[in-house]
């Protein structure tokens, strides 16, 4: 969907895929068109030689979790799909936190190493391989042939599967999610006698209460804050509605935004925090999230935003060093500007796809991969359930996880998504509601579902607020060629900025957006523009 995402060097490693390129010429191994599109009958065609596909699986290295690669499903997988067809299907583990070097690797080793399909949830990431030579041009027609059930199922993000008019993308079908919460210590707010924040002064003033009465103790950290990546929450700061251009310029999950106005008042903001003591002393030496995490659960924090799972059980954890912890969902607050008017900023909308996929250039039979993701497509109900009676039971229309089931077919990591994201982002029941109730079935720990119900009445109540991040139709090169070392700028700028006297901000914010621009940031920013207007001229 998140994460929650790393760009860095993508695809700096152009020798990688040029050498894929000049392994197969932008076509796959032997791949002879004319007789794969003359199949008839698909869903019973059994290759007279036995084939192998490569996929790639996501490993979160969770505890107590089966090997990713070898497990009940994967051979599930092998036995209702695989030896129906004569395919072997092998997966190869890629470690979660670290799938650009994991993808670069294996793309650089020797052809066998390769997966068949790489895969990436961000979408400038994605583009970038593509221009690089990683994937296979995909026929249409191929496509409907041998995926026709996947296709009707995500053929509303069909757009974004092209680059400069050719295909190259197999998109991901993204139902809404209400699974990332921003939890807050009711137990705190009453031992303060104090309600939940309504605007953006009261927010602040509560910080300050529970910095000011040590709720957790020496130390108390009234919000939690980690090291930030590009993307940047400056949304409370931004113009609403936004105009296009600036969604275009600036809205980015690749490089930080540092010289736009927004970016600077949410760097103020963040400096204020550090100087009231509201946040981490040393906010900036986690750069994963872990240390944030564990101020939570060691009851140290009052606010910490997280996705719920069942497997990775914040509140459980929270609960069992302190038992009278009780938290809930931090109110969508309104925002007060300079002025003191209220203030709708809008928020971060996910992209209309899921995780984008594209076929390695030297992938000797797309068509069987195409036939993985149709099965996948029709086979999503097992997959993200398993057994009934086993893995599950029915209430009603919703599928309720027996989690405590522990024998071989119990699922992988959050419901076997790390094998089915490929085709849809989430469990869908066809409507929105229904779709909650499974989610808050599926990720929320016991007696906590209402905050996955809550989330998704905030989620209508406010989404005429959201948008997404603009989407441009070209790659910019200049984003690839400056993303590592921007990022590596912005971090240390970041630090600089917010851990500085409130007196020196201004003079130090001025100097370090001249030597972002001259570090690469001007020549993304132009070309950025260039593309856009180009785009806005072709309509």
């Amino acid at each position: 969907m998140k994460a929650k995402k790393i760009i860095a060097a993508l695809l700096a490693s152009v020798s990688a895929v040029s050498m894929l390129a000049a392994c197969s010429g932008g076509t796959g191994a032997n791949i002879d068109m004319d007789e794969i599109m003359s199949r008839e009958n698909v869903e019973d065609y059994v290759y007279p030689e036995q084939v192998e596909i490569k996929i790639p699986v996501y490993d979160r290295g969770t505890p107590g979790q089966a090997s990713v690669i070898d497990n009940y499903w994967t051979k599930y997988v092998q036995s209702e799909f695989g030896d129906k067809h004569n395919i072997k299907v092998s997966y190869i583990s890629i470690p979660r936190k670290e799938e650009i070097t994991k993808f670069n690797q294996l793309l650089a080793g020797k052809v066998e190493n390769q997966p068949d399909i790489i895969f990436n949830y961000d979408y400038p990431s994605i583009v970038s391989f593509a221009d690089q030579g990683a994937f296979q041009e995909l026929d249409l027609e191929m496509i409907k042939k041998y995926a026709p059930d996947y296709y009707e199922a995500t053929k509303s993000a069909d757009e974004y599967t092209l680059l400069d008019g050719t295909r190259y993308f197999l998109a991901g079908a993204r139902p809404d999610m209400y699974q990332w919460v921003t939890l807050l210590r009711k137990d705190w707010l009453d031992k303060c006698g104090i309600s939940a924040p309504t605007t953006s002064e009261e927010y602040l003033d509560m910080l300050k209460t529970f910095r000011d009465k040590k709720l957790g103790g020496e130390g108390t950290i009234s919000l939690t804050k980690n090291l930030v990546n590009a993307n940047y929450g400056n949304y409370p700061f931004r113009e609403f509605p936004l105009p296009e251009e600036d969604n275009a310029l600036y809205s980015d999950i690749t490089v930080c935004s540092l010289t736009w106005e927004p970016t600077k008042k949410q760097l103020q903001y963040d400096n204020m925090l550090y100087n009231e003591g509201l946040i981490s002393p040393e906010w900036y030496l986690d750069k994963d999230g872990s240390k944030m995490k564990e101020q939570f659960i060691s009851g140290k924090a009052g606010i910490f935003g997280t996705y719920l799972s069942k497997s990775d059980d914040v509140i459980g954890n929270l609960k069992k060093n302190d038992p009278s912890a009780e938290v809930m969902l931090l109110p969508a607050y309104q925002w007060i500007d300079e002025n003191g008017n209220p203030y709708d900023a809008g928020s971060r909308q996910d992209n209309p796809f899921g995780m984008m996929s594209g076929i390695n250039v030297n992938c000797a039979h797309p068509e069987a991969v195409l036939m993985y993701f149709e099965w996948m497509q029709d086979n999503l109900f097992t997959m993200q359930n398993g057994i009934e009676g086993v893995t599950y039971t029915m209430d009603g229309e919703i599928p309720v996880p027996i989690d405590d089931y522990t024998g071989e077919e119990r699922l992988n990591y959050s419901s076997n998504k790390d094998m089915w994201c490929i085709v849809i982002e989430s469990k869908d029941m066809g409507d929105d509601e229904l779709n909650m109730q499974v989610q808050a079935k599926m990720y929320a720990p016991e007696c906590y579902e209402f905050l996955i119900e809550e989330n998704y009445k905030n989620a209508k109540k406010y989404e005429h607020l959201r948008y997404h991040d603009f989407i441009f139709n070209k790659p910019i090169v200049s984003l690839t060629e400056s993303a590592e070392s921007l990022l590596s700028k912005w971090q240390e700028i970041q630090v600089n900025l917010i851990n500085c006297k409130p007196e020196e901000f201004d003079a130090k914010y001025e100097a370090a957006c001249q030597e972002y621009l001259a570090a690469g940031y001007q020549e993304v920013l132009d070309e950025k523009k260039e593309v856009y207007e180009a785009m806005k001229a072709e309509k």
